[in-house]
């Protein structure tokens, strides 16, 4: 078996709720030109008490030490998994962005100076190389009912999403930072829920065609002892009265120009996205569509995504549709724009158990999935080819003691095709730590 280079950067808050680790960080971990960047919780003084944390290194030179940024101005205390940690880095201004801390509450976001994020001076890593807290994002009004903020990067700018509104009742909004003003320009809600909300297992740019892609479930509302008080804090839960049992279908939809219009799986137009409200995808439009999965079919909320060189589009989801909890293949091909659906064999997901992730290498010809066991602590990698439709499936690493949701750094695969993976391990006293693991793709062909 391939054994990777590890590296554990801290300490997991023991918290009841995993605030690290999580499937819907986007992203947690991400590189910019040689130098990888990981955002977490460490804890700090009394035991309720967590602070961000951003470490960063050369990843060219395997010698280079780690550099930590914890910003001492901001005490986290709700023990709720989805407060997590999202980072973006734009290209063109090189530029760092962190939000942090949400269930449903006011944005908190920073942005650091221009040019820090290739300056690896250790001079440069401080606090005050950072903007305080923002309720808003630079050029826009504030914003509120905050959950799940994601950062996607492009050749040059850089694209922020988040979900307004609560778990079954929300919508998904779209901002496109320019680098030149340094200001973002707020592009509209483009994934409309109504009495549902859409559950992005990700949005992904893909440079040679300069396009968006996006790929849903749809939660429907269902109506609960104090929905309608505005000072309930009942969908504010750990497990809310809206979960994954209410979950349907996969839905797709792209855009080729910067987020504007957007186009459903039949490659035809279906909504041109302005600031006017009601002008996005409507999230259970039939046109969006990919495979109709009913309401109790197992589905997870939020897994994985990733679009590859040519444009073909991956996701890792999972169905119960026979009587079986099964991970499924969903794939979209570039070259005629018809989806697959590949059962992983012998690997069993639960139903709300921890989600995995998936990239795909152009040289191999092979779709990675990085999954974590749902019934004990044990990673696994599974490597699948793409030569033919039922291509070879084999599990190429395993091994036990590691926890949460695994992250992978797509933008230092992409580069320098290396697998890292942010993960929890257990250590020897039984303590989890925040770790990095390294593989060599070739390794693990």
């Amino acid at each position: 078996m391939t054994i990777p280079s590890i590296t554990a950067l801290g300490d997991d808050p023991n918290t009841t709720h995993r605030l690290n680790a999580c499937a819907y960080q986007q992203s947690a971990i991400t590189t910019s030109g040689s130098i990888q960047y990981v955002a977490f919780y460490t804890s700090r003084g009394v035991a309720d008490s967590r602070r961000v944390t951003i470490a960063r290194h050369d990843f060219r030179d395997t010698s280079s030490d780690w550099q930590y940024l914890t910003f001492e101005d901001y005490n986290q205390t709700t023990d709720d998994g989805h407060n997590t940690i999202s980072i973006g880095i734009c290209a063109g201004d090189e530029t760092i962005h962190v939000s942090f801390d949400h269930h449903c509450d006011a944005l908190k976001y920073r942005i650091s100076r221009p040019g820090l994020a290739n300056d690896p001076s250790e001079s440069s890593w401080t606090a005050g190389n950072f903007s305080p807290i923002l309720d808003h994002l630079p050029g826009c009004d504030g914003l509120l009912d905050v959950t799940y903020p994601r950062f996607i990067p492009t050749d040059k700018d850089m694209y922020f999403e988040c979900r307004i509104g609560k778990a079954g009742a929300g919508s998904d909004v779209l901002y496109r930072y320019n680098p030149d003003t340094a200001q973002f320009v707020y592009l509209g809600t483009y994934l409309v829920g109504r009495q549902s909300n859409p559950y992005p297992n990700g949005l992904s740019y893909h440079s040679p065609s300069n396009s968006l892609h996006v790929t849903w479930t749809n939660r429907h509302f269902i109506e609960y002892e104090g929905a309608n008080d505005s000072a309930s804090t009942a969908h504010k839960a750990q497990a809310g009265p809206n979960g994954p049992e209410n979950n349907e279908g996969l839905y797709y939809a792209y855009s080729h120009n910067n987020g504007v219009t957007w186009n459903g799986p039949n490659q035809k137009s279906v909504a041109v996205l302005s600031a006017r409200p009601g002008t996005g995808l409507e999230s259970q439009d039939s046109r969006l569509l990919v495979k109709d999965i009913p309401h109790n079919s197992g589905i997870m909320n939020q897994e994985a995504q990733y679009v590859d060189s040519k444009g073909g589009v991956h996701v890792l989801n999972r169905e119960n549709t026979t009587g079986k909890e099964t991970w499924v293949h969903y794939y979209r091909s570039p070259s005629d724009n018809q989806w697959s659906f590949f059962v992983l064999p012998e690997i069993y997901p639960t139903p709300t158990g921890p989600r995995g992730k998936l990239v795909h290498s152009e040289k191999l010809n092979a779709v990675f999935f990085v999954l974590p066991s749902n019934t004990e602590n044990e990673l696994l990698i599974a490597r699948r080819s793409m030569r033919d439709i039922d291509g070879e499936f084999s599990v190429v690493w395993r091994q036990h003691g590691y926890s949460g949701e695994p992250l992978i750094d797509e933008e230092a695969f992409k580069t320098f095709g290396v697998l890292s993976i942010l993960i929890l391990r257990d250590d020897q006293e039984g303590n989890r730590k925040v770790v990095v693991l390294l593989f060599d793709v070739n390794k693990l062909a």
